[in-house]
C-alpha cells in the first residue's frame, strides 16, 4: 500500500493498482501488535536483524529511518505515540486506524485494488511484465513484489509471490519460522502449561553463547513462549548443536541464591521439600524445579536437605536447560525468515539486479527482525523507497 502510494505520487501521470489476493485489502496488518499495529521502533539497529539483506540495513535506515516512515503516516492523518522501548503506536491503539488512512490515500489518488486476485504466473517481457491471476491478466512496466511470506497462513499467507519470482530465475532463500514459539522435548512442559516468569533466555550453541534476551517466559504444553523466545527462533535455525538456557533468577547471582536457599532452609526447617521456594517461584514452577534438581522425595523435610542439594538447585534455577526441536509450523510464526536474497537487489532502490523494472519488498526479502516494530518498519521502509524509485 505505501508502495502503491509513493509510486503514484511520484508519477501522476501512470496507472498504479494493486492486486489483492484476498477478498480486502490489509487484513494481515490488522493483527499486527495484537490489533494495536507497532509501526515502528524508533531505536532500530543493526543487531536487530537477521537473513542476508542485513549487510545493506544501513543503506535502508539512511533512506528511510523510522522518522520518515512516521513523518509519512502523520502527512496521512494519523497520529502516533512512542511508548517504552522505542514502539510506536497509532494514538487509538488500533491496527484499523493505519490501514483506514492508507485506504483513503490510495482512493484520493486513483489507485486501483483488485482484490480476490491471486497471482499464477509472472512473465518477463522484452519491455513489460504479463502478471496472470486466475481469473484476469494485466499488464505493466514495472512491477512490484510486496506479497509477505508464508507466516500466519491463517491469515491468507503464502510463499506464492517469492515463488513466482523465484521461477523467473532469481535466488531465494527458503523460508523458515520465525518470531514464534520455540518446541521443545522436555518431560517437565505438560506440568508448567500456563505458567509466566520473569527470566533471560540464552540460545547456545555447543558452548557458544549465540543470543540472550530479557523478558517474560511463558510455557505453553509444547514449547516455550513469549517474546524473548520469540526473538531466538530466527538465529536458532543457524544452530549446529542448539540448546535453550533459562535464568530464572536474572537480580541474583549464584551465590546470592544459594544463600537465599539456606535461609529457605533454617526459616522452613519442618515443612517438606516441595515449600522451599514458597514465595520466590509459582507454586507448579517450584516444584517442577526441586524435581528436576534430583531432590527427593517431596515429602523429604527441608531442614535435612545437603548442601549439594542446595546448590544442584540453585544451578538449576540459573540454568534450567531445554533442547529444541526443529520447527516448520508457520501457524504460530509472526513473520518468516528467508525470501529473496540480498545478492539479487540494489537496497538505493529495491530493485532487482537481473531483472530491470521488478523490485522486491518487505517480508519477500530475505530478512526478519526482532519483536517490537522492526519488521513493519522494514516493509514500511522498503515499500517507500521502492515507491520512490519506479
Amino acid at each position: 500500500m505505501l508502495a502503491a502510494i509513493k509510486a503514484k505520487e511520484n508519477n501522476p501521470q501512470k496507472s498504479v493498482a494493486i492486486l489483492e489476493k484476498q477478498s480486502r485489502i490489509g487484513r494481515k496488518l490488522l493483527s499486527t501488535g495484537n490489533g494495536r499495529c507497532n509501526l515502528v521502533n524508533t531505536e532500530i539497529t543493526k543487531e536487530a536483524f537477521h537473513g542476508s539483506f542485513k549487510k545493506y540495513l544501513d543503506t535502508t535506515l539512511t533512506l528511510c529511518p523510522a522518522s520518515r516512515v512516521i513523518d509519512e503516516f502523520e502527512n496521512l492523518g494519523l497520529l502516533v505515540n512512542e511508548e517504552s522501548e522505542g514502539r510506536v503506536y497509532p494514538i487509538s491503539n488500533h491496527a484499523s486506524s493505519v490501514l483506514d488512512v492508507l485506504r483513503f490515500r490510495l482512493s484520493s489518488l486513483g489507485v486501483e485494488i483488485f482484490t480476490d486476485e491471486a497471482v499464477k504466473e509472472l512473465k518477463k517481457n522484452k519491455k513489460s511484465f504479463t502478471v496472470t491471476t486466475d481469473k484476469n491478466r494485466f499488464e505493466c512496466e514495472k512491477l512490484i513484489i510486496a506479497t509477505g511470506s508464508c507466516a500466519s497462513p491463517g491469515l491468507g499467507s503464502d510463499k506464492s509471490g517469492v515463488s513466482a519470482v523465484e521461477r523467473l530465475g532469481i535466488k531465494t532463500i527458503p523460508f523458515s519460522p520465525a518470531l514464534c514459539p520455540i518446541k521443545v522435548n522436555s518431560e517437565y512442559l505438560a506440568r508448567l502449561k500456563g505458567v509466566r516468569a520473569s527470566c533471560k533466555v540464552t540460545l547456545i550453541d555447543g558452548g557458544r553463547r549465540v543470543k540472550e534476551e530479557t523478558g517474560e517466559i511463558q510455557f505453553t504444553e509444547n514449547a516455550l513462549s513469549g517474546i524473548c523466545v520469540f526473538n531466538l527462533s530466527s538465529p536458532l535455525k543457524n544452530a549446529q548443536k542448539p540448546g535453550i538456557s533459562i535464568d530464572l533468577a536474572v537480580n541474583y547471582s549464584f551465590i546470592e541464591l544459594y544463600n537465599i536457599l539456606q535461609k529457605n532452609k533454617k526459616l522452613f526447617s519442618n515443612r517438606t521439600a516441595e515449600d522451599l521456594l514458597t514465595g520466590i517461584f509459582n507454586k507448579k514452577l517450584a516444584t517442577v524445579l526441586i524435581k528436576a534438581s534430583g531432590i527427593k522425595p517431596l515429602s523429604k523435610r527441608i531442614g535435612s536437605l545437603t548442601e549439594n542439594e542446595l546448590k544442584r538447585l540453585a544451578n538449576l534455577i540459573k540454568d534450567f536447560r531445554f533442547k529444541p526441536e526443529i520447527n516448520n509450523d508457520f501457524k504460530n510464526a509472526q513473520v518468516a525468515a528467508g525470501g529473496v536474497s540480498a545478492d539479487e537487489l540494489d537496497p538505493n532502490t529495491m530493485e532487482s539486479l537481473r531483472i530491470k523494472n521488478l523490485y522486491v519488498t518487505g517480508e519477500a526479502v530475505d530478512i526478519d527482525g526482532n519483536c517490537g516494530g522492526y519488521n513493519l518498519w522494514f516493509a514500511f521502509a522498503s515499500g517507500i523507497i521502492a515507491g520512490d524509485s519506479v
